[in-house]
């Protein structure tokens, strides 16, 4: 049986929160499409792959937090609150949102929309 769109993405933040990365990985179309506002545009899984390890070394805590979703279809939008701290422990605390579309149990495509401010501690520390 093929994961619904609501159990990949329920999965999606329980696994960012866990720092468990190759579960996390393992949600994305291998052709998935990703435009982050960090990051930039990605394209295929491989251009995630090492992101936990950048979010592991960047960040002493970091809890995306999901406050409302709504599902039409494959797709899905997710507002949410991002606790975290940089490698230092300077605070961080985001509120943004994520668009995703879901086809056969997998992300094919994320979006994440927010003010890039809220992540200066972790923009601008040298590591």
């Amino acid at each position: 049986m093929v994961d619904q769109p609501s159990d990949v993405i329920s999965r999606y933040y329980e696994t960012v929160n866990a720092g468990k990365w190759d579960e996390w990985l393992a949600l994305f179309a291998d052709d998935v499409i990703v435009d982050e506002q960090l990051a930039g545009h990605l394209e295929g899984v491989s251009a995630l792959d090492g992101a936990g390890a950048a979010i592991d070394r960047g960040y002493a805590k970091f809890q995306m937090l999901p406050l409302h979703t709504v599902i039409d279809g494959a797709q899905v939008a997710v507002i949410w609150r991002c606790i975290a701290a940089n490698a230092s422990g300077v605070p961080i605390d985001a509120r943004g949102a994520n668009y995703f579309t879901v086809d056969g149990g997998k992300i094919t495509y994320m979006a994440n929309f927010h003010d890039t401010v809220a992540f200066k501690p972790f923009t601008d520390q040298q590591l």
